[in-house]
């Protein structure tokens, strides 16, 4: 992986770099992500905290109470809902 990389929501008003190797890439296939994404999974990539910095905006936290009783937090663009 060619490091640093660059991303952000749909809108481009949250950008965000990349500057450490992901700890991991994982799929979910809870009811949740399958309903939110309307596929049997969805992705997801850990990077360590000092790997990841946004650039520009504020994005948005949703909340919500798992069936395990776990809090799922999902980040968010607050104008067009891209999860990040």
């Amino acid at each position: 992986m060619n490091l640093p990389q660059t991303g952000g929501c749909l809108c481009r008003k949250i950008r965000y770099e990349i500057t450490e190797t992901p700890q991991l890439v994982y799929t979910c296939h809870c009811t949740a992500c399958q309903h939110q994404t309307s596929s049997a999974f969805s992705l997801g990539v850990a990077v360590p905290e000092t790997g990841f910095r946004l650039t520009s905006g504020e994005p948005r936290a949703l909340q919500r109470v798992t069936d395990s009783g776990r809090l799922n937090s999902r980040f968010v663009c607050p104008d067009c809902a891209s999860w990040l």
